[in-house]
């Protein structure tokens, strides 16, 4: 970067010197040209070349000197130090969106185990109410059927009993009936062997 500066600045002061030498070139042409005496301005003047171009390599060592000493190393500090922290600042950005893409990643894989785990969750609770859905439906049914089986042996045993209780008074009304009637005495047990015999006939 320094060599670069040191050159163009060598280019533009050899640029100066030559668009002198050129004007001073041109200005001798037209005065010979023309007849005239190189009069006038005394840089024009060839006595004074001497001391002209004396002054010019003393004015560029000098304007050289300043540029490669002083101005161009802080302008190359200048720009090695912006280019340095641009470089830095780039890398720093760099490991900021890594970082940022490993966050995202891990956060994407996080979501996805948790929907995993709740989905899961959801299943196990779905089977775990299903099974004690069933379980209690089927004590239920257990229970109810138990309970249907205890009744009709209920609701039998009451028949049974309503029916010999029936048989009974039918028997003794029969019995009654029979003395009343015919005046004839009846034996109840009898009577009511011979309707539990018509009981079972009937049935």
């Amino acid at each position: 970067m320094r060599h670069l500066f040191r050159i163009m600045a060598l280019q533009a002061l050899l640029a100066v010197f030559t668009a002198s030498a050129a004007a001073w070139a041109a200005e001798t042409a037209h005065n010979a040209a023309h007849g005239e005496s190189a009069g006038g301005l005394p840089q024009l003047d060839p006595t004074w070349f001497a001391s002209q171009v004396f002054w010019l390599m003393l004015v560029f060592i000098g304007l050289y000197a300043l540029f490669s000493l002083k101005i161009l190393p802080a302008l190359g500090g200048t720009i090695e130090m912006r280019r340095a922290r641009v470089e830095g600042d780039i890398e720093e950005a760099q490991s900021l969106k890594e970082e940022a893409e490993k966050i995202q990643a891990a956060y994407e894989s996080g979501l996805a185990e948790a929907r995993t785990r709740a989905s899961l969750l959801m299943q196990d609770t779905e089977n775990r109410i299903r099974d004690e859905t069933a379980a209690r439906l089927g004590a239920f049914r257990d229970r109810s059927l138990k309970d249907i089986q205890a009744t009709e042996l209920r609701i039998n045993a009451s028949k049974t009993k309503a029916l010999k209780d029936m048989e009974s008074i039918a028997a003794e009304l029969a019995a009654q009936a029979a003395e009343q009637i015919a005046g004839i005495p009846a034996d109840v047990k009898q009577a009511r062997s011979v309707i539990e015999n018509m009981t079972k006939k009937a049935a």
